[in-house]
Formats: C-alpha cells, structure tokens, sequence
C-alpha cells in the first residue's frame, strides 16, 4: 500500500471520526475530504489505486477502494456536480435526523452502491468506479422517504428550477439515469442502488440513537431571557420546532456560543438548570 493510498484513507476516515464525534455537519466535512482527495489524487497520479473494480472484493489488499472510492473522482466537472448536491441536499437532510444517523445513511448508500456496480459488472475485468454519486443519491432516496412533501429548490444545468416536493424530484432523477443507461460512462446502477438503500435503511437510521449526547435540559424561560438579539431569537425558534433530540441539543450549544451575561456581557456556560458567566454571575 503506497503513501497516497494510506494518506488518502487517512483523510477518509478521519473526516468520518471527525464528522461524527464533533457532531460537525458530515455534508461539508465530506466535500471538504473530497476535495482533499482529488488534490491528492491529481498530484499523485493515483486515481486506479483508489478506484474500485468488482476483483478488489476478493482481494484483501484492495478491500479499502470500497470506501475509498466514494470519495474520489475522475475531473473537476465530476467531483463539482456531486459535491453541489451533497452540500445543499446534504445540508438540510442532515439537519432534520442528525449527524451520525446521515453519516450511517450515506455509508451504507455508498457500500449499495459498489455492490451493485460489482454485481452487474462482475465479468469486466477492467471495469472500475470513482464518486460519491451512489451515497448522495441514498441521500435523496432517504429524503424522499422520510420527507417526501418537502420542497426544494434546484439547478438544472444552472438553471435554476422551482421549488418541488422531493419526491417528484426523485422521480426526475429516475427518468434522467435511463438516458445515460448503455451510452455513458456512468454507473447508473450504483445511482439506483444507492437510491433504493436510502429510502429502504432511512426510517431505520432515523430512529437509531447512535449514542447521542445527552439532550440539554436548560429552561424555556432561561432561553427567552437570554434570546435579546434577532440572532439568538432566530435560535431559539429552531430549538422550539427541532424535533430531534441530538440536533436540538446541539442548538441549544450554537445558542449559548451566541449569548452573553445580561449583566456583565461576559461568555456564558451551562450549569445543570443555570446559565454562568465567565466572571462568576448566575443567571
């Protein structure tokens, strides 16, 4: 195993560790490792090392490329188009079950993925697949199962089109991966794959608790009386309506971050029902 195949799993999994015990948004830690990826790709000239091809699951020295290869890609264009889906589909997918059950999703996607494209490609030698075109479309397949009504706005080609609920933009999404079948260098059935993984392991994903920190316990009343500016108003709102436990608690977090000792404009901190500022004061 050469130094560009271990940096790059360096980079993979420590974005996913990472991601999910700082509870950082996995969207961007993702494109960010991505990115990472595709620089180290280009400069070491070490896309097939990290491409996977249907072989490598019988080879134990290239295992690795199952989960390498969701994080690489072949040009600018390719990494660009996925990464403009993971941040903005990603981002608020990820907000409304959590991190670690969106890191979960997008995994076990992305692992469909590369089993279907081994599956249906097992008697070409030479056939390999890069991208994380398989884990985003779980993450649409996922959307469209536990939020179906939800409309979004996207960009065709830049174009930007209406908002639509997600389940018709899935049914786009089909319509479009039946042009490319036969005619294309695209994995279409890593697309599908991912995409029937996201909406069948969603509701599961959902309601696993993933050993969640424990929920904050701060009063209403506390948060209404620190909650002076627009900002932290804004917050506060999002605390009240956040159905999840972990990503509840973790604005409660961006809140205190945000507010200041009424008294003294000191940073504050959370003690069991209280709220105390550097300098000592209670609130």
């Amino acid at each position: 195993m050469d130094a560009a195949v271990v940096a790059a799993l360096a980079i993979v999994v420590g974005s996913i560790a990472y991601s999910a015990w700082k509870r950082l948004y996995f969207s961007i830690v993702a494109s960010i490792a991505c990115i990472a990826v595709f620089i180290l790709t280009v400069a070491a000239d070490a896309l097939g090392e990290l491409a996977f091809m249907p072989g490598d699951l019988l080879d134990p020295g290239r295992v690795y490329t199952v989960l390498t290869s969701m994080f690489s890609h072949a040009d600018v264009y390719h990494i660009f188009y996925n990464l403009l889906g993971l941040v903005f589909l990603g981002m608020i997918f990820e907000q409304r079950i959590g991190t670690r059950p969106f890191i979960l999703l997008y995994l076990i996607s992305g692992l469909f993925g590369v089993l279907a494209f081994a599956a249906l490609r097992w008697d070409d030698p030479l056939a390999a697949v890069v991208g994380a075109s398989g884990a985003i479309s779980g993450v649409l397949g996922g959307f469209a199962r536990l939020y179906p009504n939800e409309r979004l706005s996207m960009m065709l080609m830049f174009i930007p089109m209406p908002p639509m609920p997600v389940w018709v933009i899935v049914l786009l999404f089909i319509g479009l991966q039946f042009l490319f079948i036969g005619g294309s260098n695209i994995a279409v059935e890593s697309h599908f794959a991912g995409l029937a993984a996201g909406i069948v392991f969603a509701p599961l994903v959902k309601g696993m608790r993933l050993r969640p920190r424990a929920e904050r316990t701060v009063s209403y009343s506390l948060l209404s009386r620190l909650a002076v500016t627009p900002e932290l108003r804004s917050i506060l709102k999002r605390i009240e309506n956040e159905e999840v436990p972990d990503v509840r608690s973790a604005w409660v977090d961006h809140f205190f971050s945000k507010a200041r000792c009424p008294r003294c404009g000191a940073r504050l901190a959370v003690r069991r029902d209280a709220a105390v500022c550097e300098r000592g004061h209670e609130i």
